[in-house]
């Protein structure tokens, strides 16, 4: 029901918040005790009614451990509004690894305000996509959590900046006394995972004037390869429908023939020491490595052809490993009847080690220094006959791996430090809270196995500052031909480990006060008012090495920004009769570096019985540039384009550069509602959300660009955006860009949310469903609802439906979670098209599959000490559907799906 009750307790258990600060005197016992006030996610003011005029989702520390998930991050992707763009360390090829994030609505981590009891936090020191700051998911410990709160509604008229589609507030525990030890052990695929946590307190804030307690979380997860999934345990894929054979067919090691004058025949021969599969151009054909149509396609599949093939399936990370440690340490003290002051320290470790295949040069694109910044050139090595055992009486270039020098790896360590001191008080009818707090993050990743231009060069005699055209080598110290017969000394040479450096760091000074300021018909005004002063910076160092273009294949990332940003902020509660409540909220933030922005809000909630309850919500919002984004910066990288030089696919250097000029992006969201409460046992409600967000900051693509430059068709002309390499063939080898405020987005879709309870006589049954059906997704104009084309994959429906039983010691759950399929727009779209046949003839899969998995958790409870848990996630142990157009390397939308089959996990926790 709606009325506003004295349950205070049930209340505060149930929805938290900060606690009231003041010591109420004990009374006799029939004197009722006074409605406390909570403070709940998406208003300031403190209040007794927990339903709020916006959508807030609760996901208790009970809920979090039935879901049977080991991390926060793990519990998160599974919730409905957490749709495509939400990355975790999955995406092994990310700019930002290691890292998981969140996007609700689709609209990417950089819009998704992550907070930790309310206030922020530093972001991880790598930026997502080159751009996207964001909170790290992985840092926060699972033992500490004492709830998740998620607004699901536009919120920078209360918390400022990146709160366009939403916030997500971990809530964690506030006091604690006694002793709290889990441990807990799954296993996936022949892999294991295993985390432990202690936690203890002592100290009771009513009788001591104190608590003091910690929280120590270790988390282990093996690392998983694609050869031990059941999608890719072999890149062979044309079981799949449409699939076809992601092998690489040079992959191993294969010489192929030039003519004089330096251009590619098709003629081929695997090297003697192939590690891989030797096929001749048949056989190649019939495992679907050579499409035989055109000219071209059917020189190559020549029976006198030979190629080394190889499956990376061994190579390419499914799932990285990682070993955690996290801590939390909280001190309350009581210093006066009216006032609490607490310090809070948090700190965490992440390592995540990745792997990719081995290292390789043929093709592969290095990078030097130009007046126009960093710009590739091929080092594909041409040898003349009878050396390093080139099979032909011509030059020839190799094509393949190093298979002998091991796989490329990724070791990332990530340092998390979050400290807060402050206190809650009160100063007659006022409710404070001030604090002062520092975040950081320091994220090193060592590059391991990557090879150099000078080791290269010095291996083969090729001088250092050699450029384009190709350049062409006598001798060789490293044997191509036989690799198992090189020295670890050769190959020492050539290879190099570097690191990658950020430090991201926040500090912040704030303070709010909520008060009563009179009555209305339905009761007391409320009010808060609050100012806050924050400073952050990113430092993106990478090395020496990889800005000197001395590592080949490798982009490159470089931020040095910092700004400060002050901001003062106000709210009232207006209840206008006992049935109509309006909220009304203003902030004004000004930044250092793009300016200021002000946004209002709008709610009301209408109660016409103690039944029905509707409320609608109106506000704009912003998003200030991320560092990255505004400040000095540059991203260089490796992408395709079609060349309209000659119509041909080619990998060239990308640059991003940062915008001092950028303005805010802005927004403006409409929730409208309803929740149903009949009865104490079922609630139901239902909400249509509907997001405009403009000056979206984005680069135009890298096609279009090249294209723009080139207008009248060949020769095209190098411009200020492209440039061109008029000694090879005036092919492009650079595209410059930086970022801009662009594009517009546009989404709208009802959220439904029913929980059933149904108490029997032999236990009681809960019946919990959540889901969201997505109206539509635009970007420029063009509809991106219900397929992978846009910037983010957006599905339709994603849903969950959950029964709880309990009964005594006994405590089950099961869930059914659901993603709806797409559209494949993704793949005819990519610069593939043009180069496969097979795609041009439109012969690959319409849809990408839709996703339902089965999870299971049991419970018992032997006495109030000890419970033993188990759970099964994926208990169907489904495989997430096959998406050639995601990735050519994961091949499946990771960022909705999870590559892991069915996971089988123990637990067992002691409390005293």
């Amino acid at each position: 029901m709606f009325r506003r009750t004295t349950l205070a307790t049930s209340l505060a258990a149930a929805f938290g918040g900060v606690a009231m600060l003041a010591v109420t005197t004990v009374t006799a016992q029939t004197t009722p005790a006074p409605a406390q006030r909570i403070e709940i996610t998406g208003s300031n003011i403190k209040r007794i009614d927990a339903e709020t005029v916006a959508p807030v989702t609760v996901i208790t520390r009970e809920q979090i451990e039935r879901t049977g998930q080991p991390t926060v991050a793990d519990v998160l992707r599974n919730i409905p509004s957490n749709s495509g763009g939400s990355f975790g360390e999955s995406f092994s090829n990310s700019f930002a690894p290691g890292a998981a994030g969140i996007s609700l609505r689709g609209l990417g981590q950089k819009t998704t305000l992550v907070l930790i009891n309310g206030r922020r936090v530093a972001g991880y020191g790598f930026a997502q996509n080159l751009q996207d700051t964001f909170v790290d998911l992985n840092s926060i410990p699972t033992s500490a959590v004492d709830r998740i709160d998620i607004l699901r509604d536009g919120a920078s008229a209360i918390y400022g900046s990146d709160a366009i589609a939403g916030v997500v507030n971990v809530i964690l525990r506030k006091d604690f006394r006694g002793f709290e030890g889990n441990v807990a052990g799954t296993t996936f695929d022949g892999k294991k995972e295993y985390r432990a946590s202690i936690g203890g307190g002592f100290g009771d804030l009513a009788s001591d004037k104190f608590n003091i307690f910690g929280t120590l979380d270790v988390y282990h997860r093996d690392l998983l390869m694609q050869e031990d999934t059941k999608l890719l345990q072999s890149r062979d894929l044309r079981g799949q429908d449409g699939g076809r054979n992601f092998q690489s067919l040079t992959g191993g090691g294969t010489w192929r023939q030039l003519t004089a004058a330096n251009g590619l025949t098709n003629t081929y021969r695997a090297i003697s020491g192939c590690t891989g599969t030797v096929m001749t151009g048949p056989q190649a054909v019939e495992a679907g490595l050579i499409n035989p149509v055109g000219a071209t396609n059917l020189a190559t599949a020549a029976a006198t052809n030979t190629f080394c093939t190889y499956d990376f399936k061994n190579q390419f990370t499914a799932l990285p490993g990682t070993d955690r440690v996290s801590s939390l340490i909280r001190a309350n003290i009581e210093v006066s009847p009216t006032a609490t002051a607490f310090v809070e320290l948090g700190l965490s470790r992440n390592k995540t080690e990745q792997t990719f295949q081995a290292p390789f040069f043929a093709g592969t694109t290095g990078l030097t220094a130009t007046a126009a910044g960093l710009r590739p050139f091929a080092y594909n090595i041409n040898f003349a006959p009878g050396v390093a055992g080139n099979p032909f009486t011509t030059n020839a270039r190799y094509v393949g791996v190093f298979q002998d020098m091991g796989t490329r790896n990724n070791d990332i360590t990530s340092d998390s430090f979050r400290g807060v001191v402050g206190a809650q008080y009160q100063v007659g009818d006022w409710y404070l809270d001030s604090a002062a707090g520092l975040s950081m993050n320091k994220v090193t990743s060592i590059n391991e196995n990557r090879i150099t231009l000078a080791g290269t060069s010095s291996v083969f005699g090729v001088p250092s500052t050699s450029q384009p055209p190709v350049p062409t080598s006598t001798s060789s110290a490293y044997n191509l031909n036989t690799p198992a017969s090189n020295t670890d000394a050769v190959r020492d040479r050539m290879l190099i480990d570097f690191p990658r450096t950020s430090k991201s760091r926040l500090a912040f000074l704030d303070t709010k006060g909520s008060t009563t300021i009179g009555k209305m018909n339905g009761g007391d005004v409320g009010l808060a008012v609050g100012a806050e002063i924050r400073k952050e910076s990113l430092i993106d160092s990478p090395d020496v090495n990889a800005t000197s273009g001395n590592i080949l294949g490798q982009g490159i990332t470089a931020t040095n920004g910092a700004r400060t940003n002050g901001s003062v902020y106000g709210e009232l509660q207006l209840p206008f009769s006992k049935s109509v409540e309006v909220q009304v909220a203003a902030r004004h933030d000004a930044y250092s570096d793009y300016g200021s922005s002000t946004t209002p809000k709008v709610g009301m909630k209408w109660t016409p019985n103690d039944k029905v309850a509707i409320r609608a919500n109106w506000g704009k919002g912003f998003r200030a540039p991320t560092l990255p984004e505004i400040s000095p910066s540059v991203a260089t990288f490796f992408t395709a384009v079609i060349d309209p030089e000659d119509d041909t696919a080619r990998n060239v250097s990308g640059v991003f550069a940062g915008n001092p000029n950028l303005k805010a992006e802005t927004s403006t969201s409409r929730v409208l509602g309803a929740v149903f409460q009949p009865t104490k046992d079922v609630r139901f409600a239902v909400d249509y959300y509907a997001i405009t967000w403009r000056d979206v900051v984005a680069s135009d693509s890298f096609q279009n660009i090249i294209d723009a430059s080139c207008p009248n068709g060949p020769p095209c002309p190098s411009t200020a955006n492209v440039i061109r390499d008029p000694a090879n063939a005036n092919q492009v080898v650079t595209i410059l860009s930086n970022y801009e405020n662009l594009s517009v987005r546009k989404t709208s879709g009802v959220d439904v949310d029913l929980e059933v309870a149904m108490p029997t006589n032999h236990g009681k049954y809960t019946f919990r469903t959540s889901a969201i059906y997505v109206r539509s997704f635009k970007e420029d104009g063009v509809e991106y609802v219900g397929t992978n084309g846009g910037s983010n994959t957006i599905p339709r429906i994603r849903g969950n439906v959950a029964v709880d039983f309990d009964s005594g010691g006994w405590g089950m759950t099961g869930r059914l979670n659901y993603t709806h399929s797409v559209y494949q727009q993704l793949l005819p779209a990519s610069y593939f098209t043009a180069q496969d046949p097979r795609f041009q003839t439109g012969v690959y899969p319409d849809r990408v599959g839709s996703y339902t998995t089965l999870d299971l958790f049991a419970r018992y409870k032997f006495n109030k000490n000890l419970t033993f848990s188990m759970s099964i996630i994926n208990a169907l142990d489904k495989t997430p559907p096959y998406d050639p157009g995601f990735s050519g390397t994961s091949l499946h939308d990771f960022s909705l799906h999870d590559i892991r089959g069915r996971r089988i996990g123990l637990g067992l926790q002691y409390k005293m």
